[in-house]
């Protein structure tokens, strides 16, 4: 997938109520379902996403995760892949209205991971799941989570980026409760990266699933 950049300045708009001057390297990846498990794995109607950015000079790095399906779907464990060590560990999750999600989560691998060539391994415990029932509890339709790490010494937001780009870290989701009762995985791509003036102008910047 080629890479889209759109380079800019200054972040315009706020991520979850944060003043947008403290923002940088925002980065918005869409989640593509690589399984076919039912019907709706190609289905335009499911959109998905990853918000990456760091917030002033704190020693972290946050994903927020979201849902902009517009058909009934679940968004209810996400995986990390992170080879090069990234991360110390997870320091909080903030949770969007209508989700509860908690840690660590069964199964602990990503369902159809071993399908990926090289195969999916979510590395350590870096696998958060909604709290029961999953499927009221996960990522529905208009809600999100926001999942925050801790860098290891010398890690920095950019370099994390950077792995996202080149493959070296994967970022893994389970999506259940699609209409059928079907589920489905997807993951960060090869990525079309966009470096937006906020999430206010995703819908419009954001390359959507065909």
């Amino acid at each position: 997938m080629r890479r889209v950049c759109l380079i800019i300045a200054f972040v315009a708009v706020s991520v979850c109520g944060l003043p947008a001057n403290v923002l940088h390297a925002t980065e918005v990846y869409p989640l593509e379902i690589f399984t076919s498990n039912g019907p709706y794995y190609n289905s335009p109607d499911l959109d998905m996403y990853v918000a990456v950015f760091g917030v002033g000079n704190e020693p972290q790095i946050h994903f927020q995760f979201h849902n902009a399906s517009s058909i009934e779907s679940s968004m209810a464990r996400v995986y990390f892949e992170d080879e090069e060590e990234s991360f110390l560990g997870i320091a909080y999750i903030t949770e969007g209205p209508g989700t509860h999600f908690g840690y660590p989560v069964s199964p602990g691998d990503l369902p159809g991971g071993d399908l990926l060539v090289p195969p999916f391994v979510t590395t350590r415990e870096f696998c958060i799941g909604g709290g029961p029932p999953p499927s009221h509890n996960g990522i529905n339709p208009g809600e999100w989570i926001q999942i925050s790490f801790d860098l290891s010494n010398g890690g920095t937001v950019e370099s994390v980026i950077d792995q996202l780009d080149t493959g070296a870290m994967r970022i893994g989701v389970h999506i259940i409760a699609l209409p059928d009762g079907s589920s489905e995985s997807a993951v960060v791509p090869e990525p079309a990266t966009l470096l937006l003036l906020g999430l206010g102008t995703l819908a419009l910047l954001r390359k959507r699933r065909q």
